[in-house]
């Protein structure tokens, strides 16, 4: 999926969550704490909005394991999450990993998956739709209505466009 697409899809699944487990779902900070843990598993692409913003890492982690591998797997969560607890930063660790966790989950609607069992090849997708297409809008609209709604976003005011 693009970029844009993975931010959206972070904060408003975080949103999601926050509101299903009784925290605020609008907090700014966890917010951006999602958008950018949705970006993160593209770190592997050095063209990526990570990857040019990281080329230090991007550039030889990409060399090394391509894009789409370990970055994009349940370890990378897991070490991510231990990272987070040992540093102290527990307080980043739940909208981080849940963008981060978005993030596989929308590469996973697209036929080339993700390695979530990495280093086994095997890749998951569902194969809802291709990157960049009307069907990966459309499946993040609905994603974005949906954070809307746990944020408390009025949009009652919203009518369809008549052609």
């Amino acid at each position: 999926m693009m970029a844009g697409s993975h931010v959206v899809a972070g904060a408003a699944l975080w949103a999601v969550t926050a509101k299903l487990t009784g925290g605020p779902p609008a907090d700014p900070q966890a917010l951006a704490l999602a958008a950018l843990g949705a970006l993160l598993p593209d770190i592997d692409h050095p063209q990526s909005w990570a990857g040019r913003k990281l080329k230090p890492i991007s550039v030889p982690l990409a060399l090394v394991v391509g894009h789409r591998g370990v970055t994009h797997s349940l370890l990378a969560v897991l070490a991510g999450m231990v990272t987070l607890v040992m540093m102290g930063l527990d307080g980043w660790a739940a909208p981080l990993v849940i963008g981060y966790l978005s993030h596989l989950a929308a590469d996973g609607l697209t036929p080339s998956g993700v390695p979530l069992l990495w280093p086994m090849k095997q890749r998951f997708t569902l194969n809802l739709c291709r990157t960049g297409s009307f069907m990966e809008m459309a499946l993040v609209a609905l994603i974005a209505l949906a954070g809307g709604w746990a944020a408390g976003v009025d949009i009652s005011h919203i009518r369809p466009v008549r052609f």
